[in-house]
């Protein structure tokens, strides 16, 4: 094996850092509000963004009273707060209103092709080009789209005919001539992209290719198929993996025995969701080297997708005694793999290796916090938890609301109730503080102010955690009410708790 490969997943571990964000801290009471990025604009999920869509974003305008711009505005607010379907009925609802807008097509095509419905973003980006053949953006929309179902002779055929090239119809270009082999048109074609120049994100990613041409360079007996590993690596870290994919398979057939072939189109398919693909790649590097600890870091990370928290441990465990870095991503996904397992005492202690190696983020004592007191009936744990994040987070509303939620389960209610007033007054939308509040109120006995915390906390967070959380205390509530009291009684108390 050529010694530079070796080199090859330093870089791999930077793009796994990106991979981590997706599993972070999301667990309820106080779970950040899920963000769904469906492609479609089908009336199931119309329907349950509807449920979720916050007051703030309610529109209660009859739509034959609202004006193009009204509607195209209103579903640029809509995509901004990630509530994808509905902007695009929005959009769909401005274009009947003006058909002799694009603009509203060419906002739907580009939501397809951020939340990966290529399939339809091809389709729309197609009708615009059909409808306007000098639009060059709408063809570099439209490749894009036919790389991501990899179809990549149409997307070469289509960024050939943008008649004004642009950095980013070059870097294309040059891409696609690197996956065929063309390799000095590649990199002319990547030079020229760079020296149009315009946006950093691109510039990056044309370098990123161009060294790996360098690098190959670098090593005159390197065998032709190191090439194309070097740029199945590009393909992976520029986010191409619908090309990375095909140009692997060609590398694993010439030779069965690639390692770090094998790890880069595990890393491919867990990238794209095809998890069962990326645990059959990865084994196989795994029988190549079964020490090698990216090879073990992936595999934990694909098993625990597909719900195999067994062999997500044993491989994560194993990656780490074997040195994979930065080590704060294993502890992290080894804390989300114990919460699964229920082993809350390993996977509070896990949360707190993390914290040791970064507290940076408030946001990151809710899961251990939340483990103590729901989980392990541990409230002290929890309150030197909430104490060192109220020490480091100060003047944040979240740290607060961490006390006086720690301090309401060492029945230190006077204290608590102190925190919570300070946490409202520093974010009167944290939706977390409304939940604690009720929970205060409940333990003082104060059944009617409960019920209207609960529902504070509820309407503030829809499709959240905290959501959730006060919906289930504030049906309980009320049904011991209920036990306790007339129907009509209760009835009469939730009648005038939600309605205005």
């Amino acid at each position: 094996m050529i010694k530079t490969i070796f080199r090859l997943f330093f870089l791999l571990i930077a793009a796994s850092i990106t991979l981590a964000v997706l599993y972070v801290f999301e667990l309820p009471p106080f779970q950040k509000t899920a963000v769904t990025t469906p492609a479609a604009t089908d009336q199931t999920q119309i329907a349950a963004e509807q449920q979720n869509l916050p007051a703030n974003l309610q529109d209660n305008k009859v739509s034959r009273d609202k004006s193009y711009q009204e509607m195209m505005d209103r579903a640029a607010l809509l995509e901004q707060n990630n509530f994808p379907s509905l902007a695009v009925a929005q959009y769909q609802e401005a274009y009947k209103k003006d058909a002799s807008s694009l603009s509203p097509l060419y906002e739907i095509g580009k939501i397809y092709l951020r939340t990966n419905d290529y399939g339809r973003a091809e389709l729309m980006f197609t009708d615009l080009v059909n409808k306007d053949p000098t639009n060059d953006q709408a063809k570099i929309y439209l490749g894009r789209s036919f790389l991501g179902e990899r179809k990549i002779s149409e997307a070469k055929d289509i960024f050939n005919q943008v008649a004004t090239p642009t950095q980013v119809s070059k870097y294309y270009q040059g891409i696609i001539a690197a996956y065929y082999g063309d390799d000095q048109n590649a990199q002319d074609l990547l030079n020229e992209s760079n020296k149009i120049g315009g946006s950093d994100d691109y510039t990056k990613k044309v370098n990123n290719f161009l060294s790996a041409y360098n690098e190959y360079k670098f090593n005159v007996e390197s065998p032709s198929v190191h090439l194309k590993v070097l740029l199945a690596r590009s393909f992976d870290q520029c986010g191409e993996y619908e090309m990375a994919i095909p140009l692997l398979f060609e590398v694993t057939k010439e030779k069965l025995d690639y390692r770090d072939a094998w790890i880069l189109l595990g890393y491919a398919y867990l990238e794209t969701d095809k998890y069962q693909d990326a645990i059959e790649a990865l084994e196989r590097a795994k029988v190549l080297d079964d020490q090698k600890p990216e090879t073990l870091f992936y595999l934990g990370l694909a098993y625990y997708n597909v719900n195999n928290f067994k062999l997500a441990e044993e491989n994560l465990v194993k990656a780490k005694e074997n040195g994979f870095e930065p080590v704060i991503l294993i502890d992290q996904k080894l804390a989300e793999v114990y919460l699964e397992m229920k082993d809350y005492p390993q996977s509070a202690a896990n949360y707190e290796k993390v914290l040791a190696l970064n507290s940076q983020d408030v946001n990151y004592y809710i899961r251990p916090i939340w483990i103590y007191i729901e989980k392990m009936d541990a409230p002290q744990k929890a309150l030197v938890l909430a104490q060192k994040a109220e020490k480091e987070h100060p003047d944040t509303a979240m740290a607060q609301n961490l006390m006086g939620w720690a301090l309401i389960y060492n029945n230190d209610f006077n204290d608590a109730e102190a925190h919570l007033k300070v946490a409202q007054a520093l974010d009167p939308g944290l939706d977390a503080t409304y939940l604690n509040f009720g929970i205060l109120a409940e333990k003082r006995n104060q059944t009617v102010a409960a019920l209207a915390f609960y529902k504070k906390a509820h309407g503030l967070g829809p499709g959240s955690g905290v959501s959730a959380s006060a919906a289930t205390r504030y049906n309980q509530l009320l049904a011991s009410l209920d036990q306790k009291t007339t129907g009509s009684t209760a009835a009469t108390m939730q009648a005038n708790l939600f309605n205005p």
